[in-house]
Parts: structure tokens; sequence; C-alpha cells
């Protein structure tokens, strides 16, 4: 929204309101022409831009003083700038957070990233995020043993001697001694467990925001991959809903991610902005996509839709996000319970 509001007020077109979260209105305040607003509802926020809504120029609020303000009467580029800002800010968010990471680096570890059913994981209680810290076999002690290989080779050659785990959880430093299986089952290690390196060597200033590009753009193909994938599925497996997060988990994401430190939450945060963006560009009535697509239908046809219709189609745009928002909520505070 930051986005759609700086392109606007560069192009000097009248932003009405900037809001934070959505009404009812909690606090306002007005300077240089423009509401600025904190809201009830923290998901997400606003911006009103004059005109945006298909008002012709001469009905616009201030009359044909104020016609060159209003974005009815922009040209298709800065309307489509003002329109795609939004996306492009998601982008250069994710790229700058990941540039971020590559310059601080981050500690290595092994992360549990899944626990198989029966295991001595399971029975022992290790979780799916925990955070491999420190491990002990046949009394030597490896602090951070971050090659998978050499972890798995370690555990096997303890046999039944057991390893001596130093798991993070949270905030939480919790030791844990357990067993390896000597036959697992097939496609399964001795513990039971999944793991994943996690950590990244500072890099210098330049080379950080190089492989920031890089990242950035083999993240974006990922995920506009993954919602080809999920729009096309969603009419003939409508279960495939149940794995959609809503704000809730995103919450409990957020929470999680920060207990395992700052670089962890930073990622999740690059991750969010460039699924937002992705997302954000889908041609959906409401989204900026489906807005961007009106205004090409609109230079095709050589005249613009009528206000009735544009309040019409985003309208029901944005009531079918909002069932679809409640109904993911739902879901989210379900799991919960």
């Amino acid at each position: 929204e930051l986005g759609h509001f700086l392109t606007a007020k560069m192009f000097g077109v009248q932003v009405d309101e900037f809001g934070l979260g959505f009404p009812p209105r909690l606090w306002a305040r007005q300077w240089s022409g423009t509401t600025y607003s904190f809201n009830l509802f923290p998901f997400g926020g606003f911006v009103k831009i004059r005109g945006e809504d298909g008002e012709s120029v001469e009905n616009s609020e201030g009359g044909e003083g104020c016609s060159s303000k209003s974005f009815g009467s922009q040209s298709v580029i800065r309307k489509s700038a003002i329109l795609l800002a939004g996306i492009f800010m998601n982008v250069v968010l994710g790229w700058f957070v990941l540039s971020v990471i590559f310059m601080i680096g981050s500690p290595s570890h092994l992360i549990v990233t899944d626990i198989a059913s029966g295991s001595p994981a399971e029975i022992l209680g290790l979780k799916s995020g925990d955070m491999i810290l420190g491990a002990t076999f046949q009394n030597t002690a490896f602090a951070d043993p971050v090659n998978t290989d050499q972890f798995i080779s370690l555990v096997k050659a303890s046999g039944e001697k057991g390893v001596g785990l130093k798991i993070g959880r949270g905030e939480k430093v919790l030791d844990f001694n357990i067993k390896g299986r000597i036959d697992p089952p097939k496609g399964e290690g001795a513990l039971g467990i999944g793991l994943a390196e996690m950590g990244l060597p500072a890099m210098p200033v330049f080379s950080a925001l190089q492989k920031g590009v890089q990242v950035t753009g083999e993240t974006l193909k990922l995920i506009t991959f993954g919602f080809i994938n999920f729009f096309g599925r969603v009419f003939f497996e409508p279960k495939i809903l149940e794995t959609m997060t809503g704000p809730v988990g995103i919450f409990g994401l957020a929470a999680q991610a920060s207990n395992l430190g700052i670089i962890y939450f930073l990622q999740l945060m690059a991750l969010i902005s460039l699924n937002l963006a992705v997302l954000n560009l889908f041609p959906f009535p409401a989204l900026d996509g489906g807005r961007f697509l009106i205004l090409v239908l609109e230079k095709i046809k050589g005249s613009p839709f009528s206000k009735k219709v544009q309040i019409a189609v985003n309208a029901t745009g944005f009531a079918l996000l909002i069932v679809l928002m409640i109904i993911v909520t739902i879901q989210d505070i379900i799991k919960l319970i």
C-alpha cells in the first residue's frame, strides 16, 4: 500500500486516505490533504486515491479544479504505475530482506524437518522445527554438527549405546538421550527424523545484493508455479484449501520463526512479501492484477468501463476475498484448538 501511496503522490494524484488495518476507524489525522488512519482489523491496509473507483473527473470532490489530481485523469502509463507499485514494493522488500540475511549470515545448525510415526524420535518427544545445537556420541561431544551425512554416520556408529542431543526449541534448550534403530523401516533413518542444514556465511555487501537478486528471482518463479498448481487443483480437490494459512496461522509461524532467531524471522518476512507480490499480480477482481487487467481492457475497448461496472466487479472480488479469509481464519483457529 505504501507503494501505491508514494507513486500517487509522486504523480500529484490526490490521496484521500492512507490506512493501516481495515475499518472501523480507531484513530485518524489529516496532513497535507491526506487522512492517515489506524483501523480495528489488522489484516493489511488500504489507500483511497481520488477517482480510482471509476468516478468521473467532473464529479470528483473538488470539481474541475481538482481534475488533474484525479486518478481517472491520468494517462494509462501513470495509472498502471500506481496500480503495480504495490507489487513492485513487495518484490523490493523481499529482495532487500534476503540481501540483509546474506550480509548478516547465520550460525550453522541442523533443523529437524520431519518426524516419522512410531519412530524413536516421536516416542521421545522430538518435534519438527527442533534445532540440534550439539550432540554426544560415545562420550565425544560435537558442537553444531552441521553436516547431515556426518551426523547420520555418527548415529549409525553409536548403535544401541544411544546419542545425547542438545535441542533448541523456542527459547528453551533441552537435553535428550535417544537410541537409534538397527534395522529401521524402508525410507527412514535410525532415529526417524528428517534433517535440513540451516546456516549461511556472511557475505560482502555487493555480493549479498547480487545473491539477493538471484534468490528473489528463483523464489518468485517457485511461488508462481506453486500458485498456478494450487488454483488448478482447488476446483477439483477442495481439500487443498486445508493447506492454506491465514493471518492467525501466519502470526503463529512468525512467533515460531522469531523464537528460532532473527534470521529465520527475516526469511519468513521475505517469503511472505514475495508471495504477496505474486498473488497480487493475478488477474482477480480487487487485486492489483485484476485492476490492471481492467486498464488493459479499457485501452483495447477505447473507453472506460462505467463506474457501476467497476464498483460491482471490485466489490464482488473483495467480498470473495473476505469470505476466503474468514474460512481460512476459522480453519487456523481450529488447528490451534
